[in-house]
């Protein structure tokens, strides 16, 4: 593998850590375990990392590891009491899979009606959300009271609702 394959590897393995860990945990319900378990299907990922193509869809192949490697990790485990059905495994990892998609598409389009607001607003959100900044700190720098920026965070918030909701339905 090339120096830039490898790099661009290793950040779509990074960027995806977190949703594999989400779609893991999701089928195990054992936070211990699907940390193991990611552990196995990240060494999986970075020795098959030749078969996979740039460009083609990371995510679903690198789920796709991650299914393989639960279903051995419940092999290895079935002597316990509680275990799920193989179909009742593949019920829980499509509608993993399903959410995953939503969240995507609820992220994407709150991007985009982020994108829409004034740029004060937007400053606003992101000093309060992103930064962690303090309500007296906003305060303070726009000259409002700690109630005043509640309120306006709440009523951004009230806005950026509804968009992503009429973003969904194609109307925004």
């Amino acid at each position: 593998m090339r120096s830039n394959d490898s790099e661009a590897f290793v950040r779509l393995m990074t960027e995806h850590q977190g949703r594999l860990f989400g779609y893991i945990f999701s089928l195990l319900g054992d936070p211990d375990a699907a940390n193991d378990v990611l552990q196995e299907a990240n060494v999986i990922l970075w020795r098959d990392s030749r078969e996979f193509r740039p460009g083609s869809n990371f995510k679903a192949w690198a789920f796709r590891v991650a299914h393989f490697q639960v279903m051995a990790f419940r092999q290895r485990q079935i002597r316990d009491r509680l275990v799920f059905e193989d179909d009742m495994i593949e019920v829980l990892a499509s509608a993993a899979r399903e959410t995953d998609d939503a969240f995507a598409s609820r992220q994407e389009r709150l991007t985009g009606c982020l994108e829409k607001l004034a740029a004060p607003h937007r400053e606003m959100i992101r000093k309060r959300y992103s930064e962690g900044t303090s309500l007296s700190e906003i305060a303070r720098e726009r000259d409002m009271t700690p109630n005043a920026v509640m309120q306006s965070l709440f009523r951004i918030r009230h806005s950026l609702m509804q968009c992503v909701a009429r973003y969904g339905e194609g109307k925004a």
